[in-house]
């Protein structure tokens, strides 16, 4: 069955040329064009729209205002903003109320990709197990403002370490989190800093935002039971670990502007659904726990009969729920399987399932086959990527020695 694709944008010349972009993919997608916030709202009253894009900036109402109506009236519709600007101002309104941002001008292969990507992932998610497992969407945590605070601060070139620091000022928890984190064994130092410009300094301006996150994550899925603690403790060690490694690869291939720090947030989420079973799994997750141990049925397997869905379904449902970028969701999706991915090139998901698959004896040494990970040989093959493999392991074993013994 055909996706109902709907592009809102006043500029004629920008619709016209979005048409044929997209012509070869109309047995694909069925594509429907509107030229005012209005106008696209009429035609949803009567067309199911499963992907709206809209320009931001029009006459009458403004593209976010449009999303906004979209989100309340039509919340199944995922929502992306196509715009030609990128100051913060921009990029905060499209946070709110968007589930991606693009920059035009967007060539065809970036708006190919980016609607197969959301479509696909969209695919996946439509397990009804998802929702009954992890609970009403409205009861789970939600990414707090702060994230999208630091990260539209960080997308602004004029953005100041003190102004990054008054921002953190007002989280006493996150405050506490960076200070602890720059004094400590990992970064070595022979004082104590206490200044949180300071610490921005020393942690990287690129880094806050996935700090946010994990702190967040630790406070939203609390664990008490000793047992699921020592799990927990190295569950982050790995996503310290694989981040960190995810992001080297896809610097050593020389990928441009995001996409370092896309690899990154996706090693360090791309076992949060584990931290879901841990927290909320009750007898479950040591049922998970013991079979783990006991047979050698694929980890993922066992989860799907136990949980109804694996621990990447379980990431890639709540990180949509929060709107963050298909790209890095399909990196934690599709880890154990990149062969599904459509994109033949290095991407996040490269990255991500090459770093897991790298640091996997180590982790595995620490507490069992529960961080279990196939490499997919035959995806770096299609890639032509496979003979890479020897400098990824090189940077993997740099990885071990730093922070194998780092607590997180």
């Amino acid at each position: 069955m055909k996706k109902n694709i709907l592009f809102v944008d006043d500029d004629e010349n920008v619709i016209n040329g979005i048409r044929r972009q997209l012509r070869p993919y109309r047995e694909q997608w069925q594509l429907f064009f509107a030229q005012s916030g209005n106008q696209a709202l009429q035609l949803m009253q009567h067309t199911p729209v499963d992907l709206i894009i809209s320009d931001m900036l029009m006459p009458e109402m403004q593209g976010n205002e449009l999303l906004r109506q979209v989100g309340k009236l039509y919340p199944g519709t995922i929502r992306v903003i196509l715009s030609g600007y990128a100051d913060e101002e921009t990029i905060k309104c499209a946070l709110e109320v968007a589930h991606q941002h693009l920059i035009k001008p967007c060539n065809a292969e970036t708006l190919r990709e980016t609607i197969a990507q959301i479509f696909k992932i969209q695919d996946c998610l439509k397990n009804p197990r998802i929702m009954e497992g992890i609970g009403d969407p409205n009861q789970l945590p939600s990414l707090p403002k702060i994230y999208h605070e630091i990260n539209a601060a960080i997308a602004n070139d004029n953005t100041t370490v003190n102004e990054l620091a008054e921002i953190f000022a007002r989280d006493m928890v996150l405050s506490a989190k960076l200070l602890q984190l720059v004094n400590s064994a990992y970064f070595g130092l022979h004082r104590i800093v206490s200044n949180l410009s300071d610490a921005i300094n020393m942690v990287g301006i690129k880094k806050l935002g996935n700090l946010v996150l994990s702190v967040h994550l630790k406070t939203a899925f609390p664990v008490t039971d000793p047992l699921m603690e020592r799990y927990m403790h190295y569950l982050w060690k790995d996503a310290a670990r694989v981040a960190e490694l995810a992001k080297l690869i896809s610097i050593s291939e020389r990928q441009q502007q995001d996409r370092p720090d896309q690899a990154y947030l996706g090693g360090l989420l791309h076992n949060m659904g584990l931290l879901i079973f841990l927290s909320r799994g009750g007898d479950r997750i040591k049922t998970l726990l013991e079979q783990v141990k006991n047979t050698d049925t694929p980890v993922s397997e066992l989860e799907t009969q136990i949980f109804g869905f694996t621990r990447s379904e379980a990431t890639a449902y709540l990180l949509s729920l929060w709107k963050i970028p298909p790209r890095i969701i399909e990196s934690i999706l599709l880890q154990n399987t990149p062969s599904d991915a459509a994109y033949n090139g290095v991407s996040a998901l490269t990255a991500v399932h090459v770093a897991a698959c790298l640091l996997k004896p180590a982790v595995m040494e620490e507490c069992g086959r529960l961080f279990d990970i196939a490499l997919d040989t035959q995806y770096l093959q299609r890639i032509d990527k496979i003979d890479r493999l020897p400098e990824w392991q090189i940077l993997a074993d740099k990885v071990i020695a730093r922070l194998g013994a780092e607590e997180t």
